[in-house]
C-alpha cells in the first residue's frame, strides 16, 4: 500500500520452533519509501532484528515475493544472496495492498550457499533439517 513517497511492506515469516509458534504469525509492517528497492527492503528487515536467531548460529531464510523466492539470506552474518535483481522496486516485485509481501521461509542449518545454488539452477532444496556440506 503506498502513501505519498511511502509504502508499507507487510511481511511474515515461518516459526523455527514450537516455542516460537506461540508468538504465531510473526507478521511485521515495515515503512519503506515508495522507490525502496528489494535491497533497501532486506536490509532494513535484517537491522530491525525480525528474522529471529538461534544459538547454534546457523540459520537459512528463504525470501519469497509473488512470484517466488528472491533471495536466501542466513543468520551466519553474510549479505543476502539475490535470485532476481536487488535493484527490483518492491513495488514491483509485491502484490499491492497483499496481506504478506514478502514472506520467510526458515531453512533450517541448511548451508545457504547450498540453497541458494539450488534454487537458482531449479534443483530440489537440501534437507532443512540437517546440515548439508558446503557449495563446491
Amino acid at each position: 500500500m503506498r502513501t505519498s513517497n511511502y509504502m508499507t511492506l507487510n511481511v511474515e515469516r515461518e516459526s523455527v520452533c514450537a516455542g516460537d509458534d506461540a508468538h504465531s504469525p510473526h507478521a511485521k509492517r515495515f515503512r519503506l519509501q515508495a522507490n525502496g528497492t528489494l535491497s533497501d527492503a532486506l536490509s532494513a528487515i535484517l537491522v530491525d532484528g525480525y528474522l529471529l536467531t538461534i544459538s547454534s548460529a546457523r540459520v537459512t531464510w528463504i525470501a519469497v515475493a509473488k512470484d517466488g523466492p528472491v533471495a536466501v539470506l542466513a543468520q551466519q552474518g553474510t549479505e543476502p544472496k539475490f535470485l532476481i535483481d536487488p535493484t527490483t522496486l518492491v513495488a514491483d516485485c509485491v502484490t499491492p495492498k497483499a496481506p504478506v509481501g514478502l514472506f520467510f521461509r526458515y531453512w533450517g542449518q541448511a548451508d545457504p550457499e547450498v540453497v541458494f545454488e539450488r534454487l537458482k539452477s531449479g534443483r530440489r532444496l537440501p534437507s532443512r533439517w540437517s546440515r548439508t556440506p558446503k557449495a563446491k
